[in-house]
């Protein structure tokens, strides 16, 4: 199978990020019974409570979704760019560090039709993210 290369050295030297890495991972569409982008986010985020950060390929930069605290913040996370010249380790994913806040609403049932990065809405932003953590 030819995989699509979107990055370059994303993970280290010769470690690519590729399009399949992209998205909601098996082990997430597992544990919500589900292909459905939606139902996948709203069983990991709005159900169980999780908080999320992801790094966006199109525009360069790490989000996160802290969802522990009233209101629920999504904010643009800091980036170590001087620590390491590898973009996944650039970014610890720890939701809950400053971070310039882009939206924020106390039910999490407002995120998915609520968030929109570059002008795009949530959904289409994470099917071109590569999810750095879910805890």
């Amino acid at each position: 199978m030819d995989r699509k290369v979107v990055l370059r050295n994303f993970f280290g030297d010769g470690e690519h990020l590729y399009e399949d890495q992209l998205g909601w991972t098996r082990r997430e569409k597992t544990e919500a019974r589900s292909l459905v982008p939606k139902e996948i986010f709203d069983f990991e985020v709005v159900l169980v409570g999780l908080n999320l950060a992801f790094y966006y390929v199109d525009d360069g930069r790490f989000y996160g979704i802290h969802n522990e605290s009233i209101p629920i913040k999504v904010k643009i996370l800091p980036r170590d760019t001087p620590e390491s010249p590898y973009i996944n380790t650039q970014c610890s994913g720890d939701t809950h560090v400053d971070g310039e806040v882009i939206f924020s609403c106390r039910d999490p049932k407002e995120l998915w039709d609520g968030v929109r990065i570059g002008g795009k809405p949530l959904g289409e932003v994470l099917s071109r993210s590569y999810i750095i953590t879910l805890n």
